[in-house]
């Protein structure tokens, strides 16, 4: 009787442990390691040709070079272990017959940062994004894009608006906002 117990005694000991050690795991471990970011994924490129169609009536000329040279924030941001990126416009060169490319995607003060999400076999374009600058950040093994918009708040301080978003019910979501006081240089 008594070796019976301190068997079962031993087994939920090592079965604890061991439900201890894969949480502990799960936590620490590295997601999988990014792609070239010197590359995006050919279905990527024509779902953002296609959408520079779409949204500028055929106006909006673009090479793939040209989108492939554009500064880009990749991560793992939904759940389907394909890359997901977010193009920085402001850099991105275009032909258009109407005027500037760039109107096409920024304003006065802040630039479209357009999200192609991938959906395990391709890629589409989501448009939720505004700001000057966005970056993917993991926190608990949730990938989120994080924008940052200057505003000027007067003569005595300007702030930094910080936007996170989400990949939630199929869709990108905003969970946060904040403000960062700028740094200023005297």
């Amino acid at each position: 009787m008594r070796k019976t117990r301190s068997i079962v005694v031993f087994q939920r000991v090592l079965t604890s442990g061991s439900v201890a050690v894969l949480g502990l795991s799960a936590c620490s471990g590295a997601s999988e390691p990014l792609p070239d970011a010197g590359r995006l994924p050919a279905s990527a490129l024509a779902a953002f040709q296609d959408h520079l169609q779409t949204m500028s009536e055929g106006d909006l000329s673009c090479t793939e070079a040209a989108i492939e040279a554009v500064p880009r924030a990749v991560g793992f941001v939904n759940d389907d272990r394909q890359p997901d990126y977010a193009l920085v416009t402001q850099h991105l060169r275009c032909r258009s017959d109407r005027g500037s490319a760039l109107a096409y995607f920024c304003g006065q003060q802040i630039c479209a940062f357009p999200a192609l999400m991938s959906d395990g076999e391709g890629y589409r374009v989501i448009w939720l994004m505004s700001g000057n600058e966005i970056e993917t950040r993991t926190d608990y093994q949730e990938t989120r894009f994080v924008v940052r918009q200057g505003a000027y708040a007067g003569a005595d301080r300007s702030a930094v608006v910080v936007r996170e978003y989400i990949w939630r019910d199929g869709d990108l979501h905003r969970v946060a906002e904040r403000e960062e006081l700028a740094d200023r240089q005297p």
